[in-house]
């Protein structure tokens, strides 16, 4: 996953340095200016409220369609953290990101199955808004048209993602993921079990503390199509000259 979103991430950086010719983004000659552009993408991305509860209610339902209350848990939060929440939208892709991390407070218990039964209810969610009715493995798991855009069971999953134990100690991930199409676009759906870095439980493993989701721009091709565009955006003179001056200046 790591080396798919580094590769959206130079994707999207080289569409703006070739793509966008907006005056105000361009020097004197007509050439794009990298600074400016980078100045605008860091006031997107850490100004405002995009750490809030608001920004995520509101980019769910925004984006997706998708009501918090009925992504959220039955028990009592603990939302201290400062990025327990976000949800923004790029203001050159269009595109929506969200997050909400549902952390348990106290000593409330959350177990596996609880997770599991979350994971279903999220999977409903998604699959209601989804363009076609379906929720899909998306290409951060095949490579082809026709594989990527077949539907993904939700038990198959869940039974694959079970886990097991060695020596008494759990091995449960506790992550889910999935593609679904909404507004023509492909999203990817992640489910990740929240624990705790140095709590245990009862039975000496990690503590449990409930579930992130999170949504955001899936791929619309297989990684290795990706790098292949990355590549042939790279051999680009322009693009060149703008990531080395961008750099410099660095």
């Amino acid at each position: 996953m790591k080396r798919i979103s580094i590769a959206l991430m130079c994707l999207a950086a080289l569409t703006m340095f070739t793509c966008c010719n907006k005056k105000k983004n361009t020097t004197e000659d007509g050439k794009v200016d990298i600074e400016k552009v980078a100045d605008k993408v860091m006031q997107k991305e850490f100004s405002g409220e995009k750490y809030s509860k608001e920004a995520a209610v509101y980019f769910f339902k925004e984006g997706f369609g998708i009501n918090f209350d009925e992504l959220k848990p039955d028990y009592p939060l603990n939302e201290e953290s400062k990025y327990t929440y976000s949800g923004e939208k790029n203001q050159y892709t269009g595109n929506t990101e969200v997050l909400s991390n549902f952390k348990i407070a106290d000593d409330t218990k959350y177990s596996k199955e609880d997770h599991e039964n979350n994971v279903r209810k999220i999977y409903a969610l998604t699959k209601a808004v989804s363009d076609n009715g379906i929720n899909m493995y998306g290409f951060e798991e095949k490579n082809t048209k026709e594989e990527a855009m077949a539907e993904k069971d939700l038990e198959t999953m869940i039974k694959n993602g079970k886990g097991s134990s060695f020596m008494g100690v759990e091995l449960y991930i506790g992550s889910y993921g999935w593609a679904f199409l909404r507004n023509g676009k492909l999203y990817h759906c992640e489910v990740d079990l929240l624990e705790s870095p140095k709590e245990k439980d009862e039975a000496g493993n990690k503590r449990k503390m409930g579930y992130a989701v999170k949504i955001y721009k899936a791929l619309d091709k297989s990684f290795d199509d990706t790098m292949q565009d990355l590549d042939k955006a790279l051999e680009d003179p322009e693009v060149q000259k703008q990531v080395e001056k961008a750099l410099k200046n660095y």
